[in-house]
């Protein structure tokens, strides 16, 4: 018995066995196999992959001899086409020649996909104006027809044949996205990158409310192609420049890739106003998680966080020392605070577990709060000279925040104001007073608690919809009601 009648007796035997293990009438182990068969024929869209230096030394010798020494070789230098400082593909001759060669394959079915997908993976992977692209492109093009579809095509090639229009990058490819993976090309193609920016761009020009529709699924796709995060999230930001306040969702992906956009306004590569968003957004984040988790306000009245919510567009700096209480491990809350606060955190001693203050800076003042509603407030006039807790590399860095100072509170350049009510103002109408007013904290009163402000006038829609701590604040700010105006106007 020679060689090939034993092979062929082996391969009868397997045959035998692999049925043997079938149960008749059960299809379900007929489509195992059927799809195991279909994996080893190549139903999959994976590009082969060879070690650099096994390419490199094909090219090499196809540049010594002109032509590849086997047709592996050729599957070799077509995957190298485009590699090193002086590629193959800007060598119009040798690319002429290679291409001649991989087209005298056509008949062999499989091995001739295996060379289209190396030059396709190439033609995708550079910039298509570049030197030699049209040529390979038009290549592929004249070439493509005559690539059949089985039952057994790869990912790639049927997404290619739906498809076909992808070779060219003067069309529109918005249609084929969602079947973009199963090509298996890099991100950084120019394929992928003219999907993602198109994408951005079509939608910035979108009404308000379709904008705002489609704005989560532009921000899970930035998320998928990070490569194209920060040019993306531009355009996004700009088209939302224009609201007083971003939303969460835009909020936590913007400051999660650029950062915090006060600490590191030069990050941010939008525009002002957009960044100005994000900023009102993250400072109004942060006090709600200051007083709404480590303070003992009411949490049905919240009243510390309403008051200061007003003076968010005036607020240039806001900082935090913790205690440990703050860094519980198994709260993911806390965890979250900790991270839009990064940056602006500094630590209290170990032995003041529950003690924490947020400290907020104005153009004219610096404000402590501490946790505790029973405690003060104290303001520090910064025209008389910058607060005791600034020290060493100075205010701005964190890392210069005295938390011992913070703990004494009291100082000749501080006056404590304590959270309680008076006869004729309310603890907000005295903060108020404090601070003044200020245009933006006028525009953030009316917004939120639906006035209209009229030249020296602020009329409200109801007063009996709020309480004396709100309108508190207006007496505050100098204004009084006038029943015949149904208003309240400034006074002086």
């Amino acid at each position: 018995m020679d060689a090939l009648e034993r092979l062929e007796l082996t391969l009868s035997n397997v045959n035998k066995l692999a049925l043997a293990r079938f149960r008749p009438g059960d299809a379900l182990d007929m489509h195992a196999e059927l799809s195991r068969l279909r994996a080893w024929l190549g139903d999959h869209s994976e590009p082969e992959r060879f070690p650099a230096v096994t390419i490199e030394r094909a090219l090499r010798g196809f540049r010594q001899h002109g032509r590849p020494a086997n047709p592996r070789e050729l599957l070799l230098v077509c995957h190298g086409l485009s590699l090193g400082e002086d590629p193959l593909i800007e060598d119009s001759v040798s690319l002429a020649r290679l291409l001649r060669m991989a087209g005298r394959y056509r008949n062999r079915r499989r091995f001739f996909r295996r060379l289209y997908r190396a030059l396709m993976d190439c033609y995708f992977s550079r910039d298509p104006e570049a030197q030699g692209s049209e040529k390979l492109r038009a290549f592929l093009g004249s070439q493509f027809e005559l690539i059949t579809v089985t039952e057994f095509t790869p990912d790639w090639l049927a997404t290619l044949k739906m498809h076909p229009d992808l070779l060219d990058p003067e069309t529109s490819h918005e249609d084929a996205f969602e079947n973009i993976e199963r090509l298996d090309i890099g991100a950084d193609s120019w394929l992928v990158r003219s999907m993602v920016m198109s994408t951005l761009t079509k939608a910035a020009g979108l009404s308000d409310s379709e904008f705002r529709d489609r704005l989560p699924g532009l921000l899970l796709l930035l998320g998928n192609y990070p490569l194209y995060a920060g040019e993306g999230l531009k355009i996004i930001l700009d088209r939302d420049g224009g609201k007083e306040m971003t939303d969460d969702m835009l909020g936590e992906f913007s400051t999660g890739l650029w950062g915090n956009p006060w600490l590191a306004p030069q990050q941010w590569l939008c525009v002002d106003p957009a960044r100005e968003s994000v900023s009102r957004w993250l400072k109004k984040k942060l006090l709600e998680e200051f007083f709404g988790m480590l303070s003992d306000d009411d949490k049905s009245r919240m009243r510390r966080l309403n008051f200061w919510e007003l003076y968010l567009g005036d607020m240039t700096g806001l900082y935090f020392v913790l205690g440990q209480d703050a860094y519980a491990s198994d709260d993911i809350s806390l965890f979250r605070f900790r991270r839009h606060a990064k940056g602006m955190i500094a630590k209290f001693p170990a032995d003041k577990r529950g003690m924490h203050a947020c400290i907020m800076q104005f153009e004219h003042h610096h404000v402590v709060e501490f946790n505790s509603e029973g405690s003060a407030a104290y303001f520090y006039d910064s025209s008389k000279g910058m607060p005791s807790f600034y020290f060493g590399k100075g205010w701005i860095d964190i890392g210069a925040i005295g938390a011992q100072e913070i703990m004494q509170g009291t100082s000749h350049l501080s006056k404590p104001i304590r959270h309680l009510d008076g006869s004729l103002l309310t603890w907000e109408g005295k903060f108020a007073s404090q601070l003044k007013e200020s245009e933006n904290a006028i525009t953030a009163f009316c917004r939120k608690y639906q006035c209209a402000h009229e030249g020296s006038a602020i009329r409200p829609s109801s007063l009996e919809k709020y309480g004396r701590d709100v309108w508190s604040v207006l007496l505050g700010w100098g204004y009084a009601y006038s029943t015949r105006e149904n208003a309240y106007l400034k006074q002086g």
